[in-house]
């Protein structure tokens, strides 16, 4: 008698079957990963960009540098929606606006991927500019809070938010499940 090697049908429905269901579980697992990655890289990116705005204004003494949201890549928008993009310019006169002649875009941003919403809170109410003093620190009127925070949410919610908070001295940590600068919950639009 002749013995041969193989599968029979029952075996190979069953390892189909067995396959089916690890490929249905690992498939939404995939998908948060990605979603958890994407929130993970814009903070980074985010972060970076403020570091470079800071140490910009720092080594330019007596010039202050701007950070804000920007659709077009070569003028600040004036809105408080930053996800279709920001720039960094040397701000001569300070008045978070790109003047031609005398100020200069450092850095351009095209905005987030994945649908992905950046808003601001605080910096004196002012949710479409960051400027930065020559020393490093976010310069704003007399009297106003200086603290703010940078939040990025995706289709979510604010339970998988991420957020930068910028103190008044210009330091930057971040936060995932807790308050913005002044206290309060972390919140998507």
């Amino acid at each position: 008698m002749r013995y041969q090697s193989g599968l029979t049908l029952i075996e190979l429905m069953v390892t189909l079957l067995v396959l089916s269901i690890v490929i249905g579980v690992a498939i939404p697992a995939f998908d948060v990963m990605v979603q958890n990655n994407r929130i993970t890289s814009q903070v980074n990116t985010l972060s970076g960009t403020i570091a470079f705005a800071r140490n910009a204004s720092a080594s330019r003494p007596g010039a202050s540098v701007t950070f804000c949201a920007s659709s077009d890549s070569a003028s600040c928008s004036g809105n408080a929606t930053w996800e279709n993009g920001w720039i960094v310019f040397r701000d001569e006169d300070g008045d978070a606006a790109v003047d031609a002649g005398d100020d200069e875009i450092l850095r351009v941003h095209s905005g987030l991927g994945g649908g992905n919403s950046l808003r601001v809170r605080g910096f004196g109410g002012v949710n479409s500019s960051v400027t930065f003093d020559d020393e490093g620190m976010p310069a704003l009127p007399a009297a106003a809070v200086a603290a703010g925070t940078f939040i990025i949410c995706d289709d979510r919610g604010a339970a998988n938010a991420e957020a930068l908070v910028v103190s008044a001295a210009g330091q930057v940590r971040i936060v995932r499940d807790g308050n913005d600068h002044a206290g309060n919950p972390i919140s998507c639009p």
